[in-house]
């Protein structure tokens, strides 16, 4: 079987890195993959990544279904590997520059592995993780039942859907009876992990400015899996946060797809939230 990625080390269960030939000590960006995705589609995003930030090393986080109805305790110890990457970027920065770290999720499945990875690194650091900010594609939705199925559905290959409905339901079934016992809804955990912080934390230079942290929200109204005004929520949060906030709409993409819909619209997004830096104060 090819290699899905032959510039990347794999390091646990789809979880991959890349190093650039000259890197930059302390730089790395974390892609947290939607549901499922082709190794094609993720291609696009990993050429936007290494124009945009030449010297940083990617970490790649495939998402998966079976994921999302596994244990936080079964997802957490899988992030392990991720999670040590992030830690030796850190010491690494820290021994130079300060380090800079971009996290990039897709859909509801990227950022439920972005959560438990956050989560793993509050655990393993006793601190929140510094960024130098986040892109959230097609996220953070609110997690309804009926849009749940959805985009596990769409994750299924189409020879395997007619099988794959019943299990979906019967999964969301267990799901929301585990919720209805009391537990936190996965998606509510999300949209509060991102702005947290106690598991996110701004670069110094916005710390010392006093901006909660650097977020940027790619969405469409055409998208039929995440409602838009879910997103338009979340981002309505993360300003009450103090938040540098960006909302980039795009017209007619579909979910997850809204690169193809307008690339330079897109990577000017991703190239303004690596180099984003907050106005400087005035002392007088």
């Amino acid at each position: 079987m090819a290699h899905p990625f032959p510039q990347f080390q794999p390091l646990g269960i789809r979880t991959w890195l890349s190093c650039p030939e000259k890197p930059h000590h302390g730089q790395l960006v974390v892609i947290c993959t939607w549901l499922s995705a082709s190794p094609r589609h993720i291609g696009k995003y990993l050429d936007l990544h290494r124009a945009v930030a030449p010297g940083a090393r990617i970490l790649l986080i495939e998402s998966e279904v079976a994921i999302l109805v596994s244990s936080y305790a079964h997802q957490r110890r899988r992030i392990q590997p991720a999670a040590r990457v992030i830690c030796d970027t850190l010491a690494e920065g820290a021994k130079t520059y300060s380090p800079r770290i971009l996290l990039h999720t897709f859909s509801n499945g990227g950022t439920n592995t972005a959560t438990q990875l956050l989560i793993t690194l509050r655990e393993t650091l006793q601190a929140p993780l510094p960024l130098v900010g986040i892109i959230l594609d097609s996220s953070p939705a609110k997690g309804t039942y009926w849009k749940s199925y959805d985009a596990m559905v769409f994750s299924l290959p189409p020879s395997g859907r007619i099988v794959g409905t019943m299990v979906v339901h019967f999964l969301l079934v267990l799901l929301y009876t585990w919720i209805a016992c009391g537990n936190e809804n996965p998606a509510a955990l999300m949209r509060r992990t991102l702005l947290d912080d106690e598991t996110v934390d701004p670069e110094e230079g916005m710390r010392n400015a006093g901006v909660g942290g650097n977020i940027c929200y790619l969405y469409s109204k055409a998208d039929r899996m995440t409602d838009w005004r879910d997103v338009q929520d979340h981002a309505e949060d993360a300003r009450l946060k103090g938040w540098n906030v960006q909302e980039i709409l795009f017209e007619g993409s579909g979910h997850c797809a809204h690169i193809a819909q307008d690339a330079t619209k897109y990577s000017a997004a991703v190239e303004q939230v690596w180099n984003w830096s907050p106005p400087k104060t005035s002392k007088l």
